[in-house]
């Protein structure tokens, strides 16, 4: 039997600065994953096929 722990999924947390990340994903704790975007995040398409052509080979 899998503990209901294991099978939950972490959330994910994008925030502007490595310092905000620290800080936050101390209050949050190990339910998040937390991540610095180290700058502004504009505009997410809904989907993959949202993505426009020029930048789907690029690596990530």
């Amino acid at each position: 039997m899998v503990p209901l722990a294991a099978k939950r999924k972490k959330g994910l947390v994008i925030v502007e600065s490595p310092a905000k990340a620290k800080k936050i994903g101390g209050y949050l704790g190990d339910e998040y994953i937390v991540r610095a975007s180290v700058g502004h995040v504009r505009d997410l398409p809904a989907k993959a096929a949202d993505i426009p052509a020029k930048f789907k080979k690029e690596p990530w």
